[in-house]
This record gives structure tokens, C-alpha cells and sequence, in this order.
């Protein structure tokens, strides 16, 4: 961004995002905080960032999508940052017994992307659900309608893309680096695929399932970028996307090294 003549104060907030992100990670695996845990936790951390999502209509969007909440010169792609706080907690409920509030959790998340038209986001969270709702129910009629409605909801906001322009720094980043060099380039791509490799290739003992649904997560995020034009996440400009990625490795951490499983 520096060599392409992006202002300082664009590329700045990225730089200071990532070191209190280090910070506040180096914190809570050091000292054993854990907002993961906890029955209670489960249900309260699930609602308020589902709320979160539901703020983003308040926004007045832009061409009638609607992903952000704004903090004064701040605009926070809030999807980016809650959804693997909603993941984590579909994946603790569902595999301890409480199938049907995941569900529901589920089903009422993706409702949400469609109406914020955010296909990147609501591909990268429904098929991930509908591996992990699918593995975990017995119920036939669940899987066929989970399977069904989610994959609806996702060709939908394939099929009806929002209009909004790539921005240069955010959904064209890459373009910028292979313009520097094709060396660059290859960095620029391989920063990128090992994003979602701890969580596909080396999940937590007692939470495979919950990692690798994380992993896919991000892999698709990732190659939805090729065809829409959607933020390349952590090398684009945004806080949301640093935000979002510390704490699903705040919780890979956690639960790697975990005695036991977060219940």
C-alpha cells in the first residue's frame, strides 16, 4: 500500500490493529484467559454477536448492502469479525447436546448475510454449517433441510452480487502487489494459503471438527476473491478481517493446548 501511494493513515490503522491483535493475544493465551468456556458464556457471546450482525441495518449501507457499523473515521466489516465467534459456538452447542439452538443460531445468521448480500461471507459460513450441523444430527429431515435451504441462500447471493466497485487497497490489493513484482507476488500468495492451514491441517485434539469448519471458513473467503470482489483478508486494508483472524487463533491456541475440551 506504502508503494502505491495509499495514505498513511489508511495503512497505519492496519499496522496498529495487527500489534495490539499480538497483544491482547499474547495476553490472554499467556495468562489463561478463556471467553470460551462456560454454558452461560455459550448462549451470551452467541446473541450479542448475532446482535452485532443485526446493528449493521441501522447502518444506512451503501447500494443497499448493508456490512457495516462505523466508529467515527473507523468502518467495521462486522461479519469478518463475528462469525468465527458464531461458528465456535454452533460447534460447542451442536456437539454437546443442543442441536436444535445451534440450528436455529445457524439458520438465523445465514437469513442475515443474505439480506446484508454479502456472498463471500454467507458461502464461507453456510457450507462450513452444513458440514457441521450434517455430521452431528441424526435427523435426515434436519440435514436435507439445512442442506437445502443454506445452499439456496448461497447461490442466491452468488446470483444477485452487489454492485458496490472494487477498491484498490481492500478487494484489488493483490493486483497492487503483482504490479511491484512477480517475487512479491508469490509472498503475497503463499501468506495467503497458509491462513487457514493450523485449523484444516492441525486441529485441537477435542475440537477437530469446530477447526477445520474455521479453515474452510477462511479458505473460501479466500477464493471468493478471485471471482467477486470481495477484501483479501489480512493484506487488504481492514481491521475487521485482523480482528476476526486473532480470535479464531485465540481459540485454536486455547484449545490446542487445552487440558480439556471448552464446554
Amino acid at each position: 500500500m506504502y508503494l502505491n501511494h495509499v495514505p498513511a493513515l489508511v495503512w497505519g490503522q492496519n499496522i496498529v490493529c495487527f500489534l495490539a491483535m499480538c497483544l491482547i493475544y499474547w495476553i490472554v493465551v499467556t495468562y489463561k484467559f478463556d471467553f470460551f468456556s462456560g454454558s452461560k458464556h455459550k448462549t451470551i457471546l452467541l446473541s450479542l454477536a448475532m446482535c452485532l450482525i443485526l446493528l449493521t441495518f441501522l447502518n444506512p449501507g451503501m447500494e443497499g448492502v448493508h456490512r457495516w457499523i462505523s466508529i467515527g473515521i473507523i468502518r467495521l466489516n462486522i461479519a469478518m469479525i463475528v462469525l468465527p465467534i458464531i461458528m465456535i459456538r454452533i460447534g460447542q452447542l451442536v456437539q454437546t447436546k443442543e442441536l436444535g439452538l445451534g440450528s436455529i443460531a445457524a439458520i438465523g445468521t445465514v437469513f442475515m448475510l443474505l439480506l446484508q448480500s454479502d456472498a463471500s461471507q454467507l458461502a464461507g459460513f453456510a457450507i462450513p454449517m452444513m458440514i457441521l450441523i450434517g455430521s452431528q444430527t441424526k435427523s435426515k429431515r434436519l440435514r436435507l433441510f439445512i442442506l437445502s435451504v443454506f445452499s439456496v441462500c448461497t447461490i442466491l447471493s452468488w446470483v444477485y452480487l452487489d454492485n458496490l466497485p472494487p477498491v484498490n487497497h481492500v478487494e484489488g490489493i493483490v493486483s497492487m502487489v503483482a504490479d511491484i513484482g512477480f517475487l512479491w507476488l508469490i509472498m503475497a500468495m503463499v501468506s495467503l494459503a497458509i491462513l487457514p492451514i493450523p485449523f484444516l491441517l492441525f486441529p485441537p485434539e477435542n475440537a477437530g471438527l469446530i477447526s477445520r469448519c474455521i479453515g474452510v471458513y477462511y479458505l473460501i473467503i479466500l477464493v471468493a476473491t478471485v471471482p467477486g470482489n470481495f477484501p483479501v483478508p489480512l493484506m487488504g486494508y481492514g481491521l475487521s478481517p485482523i480482528i476476526g483472524y486473532f480470535i479464531s487463533l485465540i481459540w485454536y491456541m486455547r484449545s490446542r493446548y487445552a487440558n480439556q475440551v471448552y464446554r
